[in-house]
């Protein structure tokens, strides 16, 4: 039986999911030779990303958007986003295959301003995809902005997207690709929610095709919303099965029962939709010996089409969480074993082995969190093997962390760790039950970056009874550790299904609204006691996520090959004009330039990991329950990033019009203080006019004498 695994978009198409590659070896090694693997998403993304397509996007634009259609005030934003789009296309238009070429190319992609020059284009092309269609922001994590708890709700977002993109894709290439293996098996794994409507959509068109086909899915997302799932029979339309948690085993067992060989009944962790209803099956006893698992074998995805110069290589050294207390995670919820680790010497044997078989050597052991003890001996493995790699990890601040251990991680290889700080308020961090301190963050933080490993921090604010002060001592901790942390993961709190919270929310000061098991993931909440001293304009998350705005454009994969190349910091060193040995650490010739000098932009960074430009924010994923607005200008002839504040902003607008200094002081300062930024002083005023003029978005000739 023929067997084909499927990546579905909306993801990175710069990163080959690992799943796929360990699936994939999992089956081979068990003697099933049909098995295709297929990136759908890196298909998508690199089929749709064309001047044809986005030819067609503008046609579209021309002939259908009458702003007379828009010109009640409900549809002035849309109005205004068109316009803007429309105006822009010329510029994506004549610029992607060069954008393209920068984001694959090993020398142009290591030019800083090449890459931004790049990453712009490629987030306006994808706008301008989307822009025939009001419930579409195709992009990287995101897609359809429909809700998905309930199989009305998917069901209707599917029929929305009749004639969508994805939906005209997949039926002229997917699926006929798909087909084309005659498979008897295909499988979806769905690691990200922005993947749910296309993985429906796909399957609906396969099964409309060929009902014969056995479809299952499985991943994070189908395990989380396992409830849901198993309690509505209608899911039967467009699926057979769910893999709930760990698939290694239960793919191999599924196949058995398709072949006959095993009733289907005893596949373990599955959700089976039958003629009379749904089968749940579970074993909660069931975990994977991870030293049963083979290399994953990344030489069955087209590594040559990602949108990368080097691919980074994805592995799960271990799984779980040893910790598994924090009060706002679910990971006890979504995992269905304990935490386990892999054999050091069997991870290193698998890095020599892929390393040999793709030529790459940048590895990200995206587990959800590596023990400082198993960080240590998984080190001395890479070592003792003598595989000469970089790589990521995920750890937590940590007792037992010691110069000794980041000294023999960074001499194995590590160049950058992910670490969940959240909050540096210790009141905060007991009642997360982070189980570490504020001088235990800054003490590691200060040992990596002696060692030379960067740091990315997980940080969100809102947390329940969070006061703006306790906010702000955290924001002040980052703004003193900018260069220790290299990077800020930011958002606002979530509340997640089967977290402590959500399972004992009084306890937290909280009432959950609605039906919470009716929930896929996200549950709505309010507070049982109003915040205090919440009226703040600039929330301290956004004044952190100002100090790295390179993370509108920048992804992770990005910055961790950055890294690996140049070191730590090297995205904060961009931000930073008056480095005198910035020309000699980036190499580069003739850079391609923006339309203007400077092009300023808004955007959202939002927690489902996408960034959304303001244009299209109406457009947002019901699962990006929080957004984080980001103003920053990009210098077309540099490549530098700058932050923006509001009166920034204003400055500018008000400097087109050649007022003087002071007709643009006296406007600024007649509004609220809160509309300028809070900088309401002569002096503030001049300073943020000094620091335009030394960036050179404003020269003297703006203004009237």
């Amino acid at each position: 039986m023929n067997i084909v695994l499927v990546f579905p978009p909306c993801a990175d198409p710069a990163l080959p999911y690992g799943a796929l590659p360990l699936l994939g070896a999992i089956l081979k090694r068990a003697g099933h030779e049909g098995v295709f693997l297929r990136d759908s998403n890196l298909e998508a993304f690199d089929d749709l990303l064309c001047v044809d397509s986005l030819v067609d996007a503008r046609r579209w634009l021309k002939n259908e958007f009458d702003p007379r259609r828009l010109n009640d005030p409900a549809g002035a934003h849309r109005r205004d986003s068109l316009a803007q789009l429309l105006a822009s296309s010329d510029e994506v238009i004549q610029n992607i295959d060069e954008a393209r070429r920068i984001l694959k190319d090993p020398g142009d992609f290591y030019s800083p301003s090449s890459l931004l020059f790049a990453k712009r284009i490629f987030a306006k092309a994808c706008s301008l995809l989307s822009a025939p269609y009001e419930k579409i922001n195709f992009g990287k994590y995101s897609y359809s902005s429909a809700s998905y708890d309930t199989f009305d709700e998917i069901n209707e977002a599917i029929h929305q997207d009749e004639d969508g993109m994805l939906t005209r894709y997949f039926k002229a290439v997917t699926v006929p690709e798909i087909l084309k293996q005659r498979p008897g098996l295909v499988g979806f794994s769905v690691p990200y929610f922005s993947q749910l409507i296309p993985t429906f959509i796909l399957a609906r068109l396969i099964k409309d095709q060929a009902p014969g086909i056995h479809i299952t899915v499985g991943g994070p997302v189908p395990s989380w919303g396992k409830h849901v799932l198993a309690s509505d029979a209608r899911f039967g339309r467009w699926i057979d099965s769910v893999a709930i948690g760990e698939a290694d085993e239960t793919i191999l067992e599924l196949v058995e029962a398709l072949e006959g060989k095993r009733p289907s009944e005893k596949v373990r962790n599955f959700i089976v939709y039958q003629k009379n209803g749904v089968l749940l099956q579970e074993d909660p006893t069931y975990k994977v010996d991870l030293n049963w698992l083979p290399t994953p074998d990344f030489s069955m995805l087209p590594l040559d089409r990602y949108f990368a110069p080097k691919r980074i290589i994805c592995m799960v050294p271990t799984r779980g969480c040893y910790f598994n207390r924090c009060t706002f995670c679910n990971y006890a919820f979504i995992k269905l074993a304990p935490y386990r680790s892999r054999a050091p010497h069997l991870v290193a044997e698998d890095v020599q082995k892929i390393k040999e078989q793709t030529g790459e050597d940048v590895f990200c052991f995206e587990s959800d969190v590596m023990a400082p003890h198993y960080l240590r001996i998984l080190a001395q493995g890479i070592l003792d093997n003598g595989v000469q790699i970089k790589w990521h990890a995920v750890a937590r601040f940590e007792k037992g962390m010691d110069e000794s251990l980041f000294d023999t991680m960074h001499r194995a290889g590590c160049v950058r760790l992910y670490m969940g700080m959240e909050s540096v308020n210790q009141r905060l961090l007991d009642l997360m039950d982070k189980g570490t301190t504020r001088e235990r963050i800054e003490d590691i933080l200060h040992k990596c970056h002696n060692t030379g490993i960067a740091v990315e921090a997980g940080v969100f604010g809102n947390f329940p009874s969070e006061t703006a002060e306790e906010a702000e001592e955290t924001y002040q901790f980052v703004r003193k550790h900018r260069r220790e942390l290299t990077r800020c993961d930011v958002g606002e709190f979530r509340l997640l299904r089967g977290s402590p919270l959500a399972e004992d929310p009084a306890q937290y000061g909280i009432h959950i609204i609605g039906n919470a098991q009716a929930k896929w993931y996200h549950l709505q909440y309010e507070e049982t006691a109003p915040k205090q001293n919440q009226t703040h304009a600039v929330t301290a998350m956004q004044k952190i996520q100002a100090m790295y705005p390179e993370v509108a454009l920048v992804d992770v994969p990005e910055d961790i090959l950055y890294t690996a190349k140049f070191g730590p910091n090297a995205f904060g060193k961009l931000l930073d004009p008056t480095r005198d040995d910035w020309a000699s650490e980036f190499s580069g010739s003739e850079r391609p330039k923006y339309e203007e000098d400077f092009a300023i932009n808004r955007a959202f960074v939002v927690n489902s990991g996408a960034v959304l430009f303001v244009d299209l924010i109406e457009k947002a994923p019901a699962f990006a329950s929080s957004e984080i607005p980001m103003l920053f200008a990009i210098d077309g002839r540099s490549g530098l990033v700058h932050p923006l504040e509001q009166v920034d902003l204003k400055i500018i607008e008000l400097s087109r019009g050649h007022l003087t200094f002071d007709q643009i002081y006296a406007q600024i300062a007649e509004g609220p203080a809160d509309a300028a930024g809070g900088k309401d002083t002569r002096k503030e005023y001049e300073i943020t006019v000094r620091k335009l003029l030394d960036i050179g978005i404003l020269t003297k000739t703006h203004f009237a004498s």
